[in-house]
């Protein structure tokens, strides 16, 4: 079987990307890149991809939001800790 046809049903049907198949093929990622793109199938199948990606960088984000958000959780507890660190750093540098 040609790189060609072994290089478009890696990219459609396995969802590969351009630089895996090309290190798979052996071919250069510039000839799969281009031969890729020239395929009239190729449109419909980035903005699969790019709709796909953008979801999973949304819910990325959300997850992470969350764990920062629970991270720095400041409570009267946290504030009076700090203000005692902070008064004992500033009474040893005075007396001292």
């Amino acid at each position: 079987m040609p790189w060609k046809e072994r290089a478009r049903e890696m990219y459609f049907e396995s969802g590969m990307r351009v630089g895996d198949i090309a290190v798979y093929l052996d071919v250069s990622r510039q000839a799969v890149s281009g031969y890729i793109t020239s395929l009239p199938e190729y449109q419909t199948e980035r903005e699969q991809r790019r709709q796909t990606g953008a979801a999973k960088r949304k819910e990325y984000k959300r997850r992470k939001n969350k764990e920062y958000r629970h991270q720095d959780s400041i409570t009267s507890e946290t504030l009076r800790k700090e203000h005692d660190m902070a008064a004992l750093i500033l009474s040893r540098e005075k007396y001292c």
